[in-house]
């Protein structure tokens, strides 16, 4: 009877160790899936200067679905920060009001939506379903000015204050690269990704 209750356990603690072997495996190959992907970077100048801030880099058309987030845009100083938000289409943005005084944020662009009228310190949140730029404007306070870049897929990066860009974890394959900007235009580019290296990439924008 010990020798039976023994195998017992034997198998049982057998069983739960190929249970964690295979828990790890699958870890470690999700992980070299995620490895597995290339980075898009490069740099962006415009033409005139002062429009480069409103720019975003981003691939067209990649297949997958993606997983929604929830990002968040400020206001604080009696503007949107960040002045520029790239997210995907299915992502929520919380908008948050850390200013002083009350804000109306609104956007007239596809859709569209209204917030009404919150106070500080109060939060209004938005899911975003369809790819396009959304204007983000304030009915109270007309000189703020911000923009939500929804894309199609997460592959999309804001340019940072030197024009320069990174896209990181990039399925293999070729895409089309393109950009947008509030005031300038550049034709789109097609670049090919390959695993676990570094594409590089340039635009030049001009109305």
């Amino acid at each position: 009877m010990r020798t039976i209750t023994r195998l017992r356990k034997a198998h049982l603690g057998f069983a739960a160790g190929k249970a964690v072997v295979g828990a790890a495996v699958l870890t470690l190959v999700a992980g070299v899936a995620h490895a597995a992907g290339g980075t898009v970077s490069g740099r962006v100048e415009a033409m005139p200067a002062k429009f480069l801030e409103e720019t975003v880099v981003y691939l067209k058309n990649v297949p997958g679905s993606y997983a929604p987030k929830t990002e968040s845009m400020d206001q604080k100083g009696m503007k949107f920060i960040p002045h520029v938000l790239a997210v995907t289409a299915g992502d929520t943005v919380n908008f948050l009001n850390h200013d002083t005084v009350a804000h109306n944020v609104f956007s007239p662009d596809h859709e569209g939506y209204n917030f009404g009228t919150f106070k500080p310190g109060e939060t209004r949140s938005y899911t975003f379903k369809s790819p396009g730029v959304y204007t983000q404007l304030c009915s109270i306070h007309p000189e703020m000015l911000g923009f939500i870049f929804v894309g199609q897929n997460p592959f999309a990066a804001v340019v940072d204050r030197e024009g320069r860009f990174t896209i990181k974890n990039v399925p293999p394959g070729t895409y089309e690269l393109a950009v947008w900007n509030s005031h300038l235009k550049a034709p789109d580019k097609k670049v090919t990704v390959t695993a676990g290296k570094t594409t590089e990439e340039s635009f030049s924008l001009h109305r």
